[in-house]
Formats: structure tokens, C-alpha cells, sequence
């Protein structure tokens, strides 16, 4: 049995779930994020969910009720338990957004994987056609010494990747 007055005790907040990130085009985002290591874990189109409108998604989401699209969640491949990543294509409604001007930009900035090799990851991304940002840069940070760089999805989201080579402590 569980124990909600301990659980109180620390926080409401148990742990994060997942991270949404939205795409224009979801097999591409879904051959980004294989190349980096993901898998599928949840097609809710395959698994029969009905349209995010029918759900009753809309108004938890303050968006119109004929919303639709189509949503999976993926996972480092081998993990079950842990944050997911919430890939969602929306067909209704299609909203473009502007650019954003840099990463210093209020928002969220960019989201962080750790992994364990950041010059190989760094090389088959290049070999796949995308563009980091830099090489794997060696820094120091909190104690820690660091392998590190930057790369967009397909529709721009920064993702940073970290292979702590030494860390702290």
C-alpha cells in the first residue's frame, strides 16, 4: 500500500514524464532520433487510439476541439523506465513559428542527452547530413570534464549532446 502522506512529504511532483517536442514531419524526426540512439516504445495511432479531439486532449491542451495528430513516445533504446520523448505531427491545427534568434531566447533552450560516446554520435550525424554546431568540444563544468556539442533536429529543436568522461566527485 502507499503511503501519500510520505509521498507529500517530498514534493508533489513524483518525476518528469516526458518531454513533448512537435514536428512537422514525423518519420523524419523519428530517423533523427533513432540515429541518436531512441526507440519506439508507444505508436498510439497503431495501438488504436482515437484522434486527440475524440480523447478528450483539447481543452487540456487549450487547443481547438477538432485537434488531430499523430503521437508516439520513444526511449534510449533498452531503457523502460526514465523520460519519454514526446514526438507529436499535428494535422489540426498546422501552425508555422517563427525562427528563434538565438539560444539565449526566453523558452526552453535546447534539451540535454547524456551519451557515451559524443565524438562517435558527433560523426554519424555529420555522416547522416546534419550539421552540429561545433566539433565535440572538451570543457570542464561543475567538477565534471566533458565531451559536448550541439545539433537540430529536423525542425531546429537544440539537442545537446554530454558524454561526461570524468565526473565529478
Amino acid at each position: 500500500m502507499t503511503d501519500h502522506h510520505s509521498e507529500r512529504q517530498l514534493g508533489d511532483i513524483q518525476s518528469f514524464f516526458h518531454i513533448n517536442v512537435n514536428c512537422t514531419d514525423l518519420d523524419r524526426s523519428l530517423a533523427f532520433y533513432n540515429l541518436l540512439g531512441f526507440e519506439l516504445v508507444a505508436d498510439f495511432a497503431a495501438m488504436g487510439d482515437p484522434d486527440f479531439g475524440t480523447i478528450g486532449l483539447a481543452p487540456v491542451l487549450r487547443l481547438p476541439a477538432d485537434v488531430d495528430g499523430r503521437a508516439v513516445l520513444l526511449m534510449p533504446k533498452g531503457r523502460r523506465d526514465g523520460t519519454r520523448l514526446d514526438l507529436i505531427e499535428w494535422r489540426s491545427p498546422k501552425v508555422v513559428g517563427d525562427a528563434r534568434a538565438n539560444l539565449a531566447q526566453p523558452g526552453v533552450g535546447r534539451i540535454c542527452l547524456r551519451t557515451l560516446d559524443a565524438v562517435a554520435l558527433h560523426k554519424r550525424l555529420v555522416e547522416a547530413g546534419y550539421q552540429p554546431y561545433s566539433e565535440a568540444l572538451p570543457i570542464r563544468m561543475g567538477g565534471s570534464e566533458l565531451m559536448v556539442f550541439c545539433v537540430e533536429d529536423p525542425d531546429g529543436v537544440v539537442i545537446e549532446l554530454m558524454e561526461f568522461v570524468r565526473p565529478a566527485g
